[in-house]
């Protein structure tokens, strides 16, 4: 399973990027994570390189545990 966090460096994302990476290495620690430094007020999450959370879609952030049920609803 590879999973990407696409972030903006420009706003500081980082530490939300950072926490969400602890988070998703607790749950999946078979996963291949990586982050992704970016621009444009981005925060996007995908899975097998398939978007499954978009910051710019939505306008928000993630809900706590919103990723990981994201990722097990995708395994499914």
């Amino acid at each position: 399973m590879k999973i990407s966090i696409e972030y903006c460096a420009m706003w500081n994302y980082l530490p939300k990027a950072s926490s969400l990476e602890v988070e998703l290495r607790n749950n999946f620690p078979q996963a291949d994570i990586s982050l992704i430094s970016s621009g444009g007020g981005v925060f996007e999450i995908c899975l097998n390189d398939n978007l499954i959370f978009s910051k710019k879609a939505l306008n928000r952030f993630p809900d706590g545990g919103e990723i990981k049920k994201l990722i097990m609803d995708s395994l499914e």
